[in-house]
């Protein structure tokens, strides 16, 4: 939703700090591991209760998961594999953060906690999953509202209002499998309606009585 709303929107913004990560010799797909090893970090700092460094460097690898794609286009360095590789990045940096939090909360012993974490983490990987699936039988499903924006945005929240993150962890439990069966259901409709098939009455009774010959 988020993402669909503001676009490519940033990209004059960011045309002069494309120029720049040129000249230093950085591609995009440097810059897509850059930002994978900053959610790591972050990762590390959930899981440590680091809410404060955790929520910077939630910022800063979102930055660079912006840039990415601003330097490939603004650079004419889009490519196919390029946008492949994002899209795997950008899945091992989601989880790993719920990862973070899964562990922090391991070591508080709190067993809700490690189960709604747990749910968030089985619907943060479906949800693009679901999306990709079903794009191979409709020509789009984009539905839902628990994208990838909106989730790092609630992780963010989260981080930097620390009572907040109970809520966000209720929240994305809820909301990412609410988001798939939405995509499941969605795509159920939007598919053509496949015309149960019959076997023609003369074939069955031309093979009941071959069985009753035998």
């Amino acid at each position: 939703m988020l993402k669909a709303k503001i676009g490519d929107r940033f990209d004059p913004f960011l045309i002069g700090t494309s120029n720049l990560i040129q000249r230093i010799g950085l591609r995009p797909n440097s810059l897509t591991f850059i930002g994978l090893g900053l959610n790591g970090l972050a990762s590390w700092a959930l899981a440590e209760g680091e809410w404060l460094q955790g929520s910077g460097l939630i910022i800063l690898a979102g930055f660079f998961d912006i840039l990415d794609g601003a330097v490939a286009r603004n650079c004419k360095e889009a490519s196919s594999f390029g946008s492949f590789l994002d899209s795997v990045v950008d899945r091992y940096s989601d989880l790993s953060l719920l990862v973070g939090l899964l562990i922090f909360y391991s070591r508080q012993g709190n067993v809700l906690y490690q189960v709604l974490v747990g749910l968030s983490l089985m619907g943060t990987a479906l949800v693009p999953y679901t999306r990709a699936k079903a794009e191979t039988l409709i020509p789009q499903c984009n539905v839902g509202i628990m994208e990838r924006p909106e989730r790092i945005l609630l992780i963010f929240l989260g981080a930097a209002i620390v009572s907040i993150m109970p809520i966000v962890i209720w929240v994305l439990a809820i909301g990412t499998n609410l988001t798939v069966i939405h995509r499941v259901l969605y795509t159920y409709r939007q598919m053509p309606r496949e015309e149960p098939t019959t076997k023609p009455e003369g074939k069955t009774t031309e093979i009941t009585e071959k069985s009753s010959v035998l």
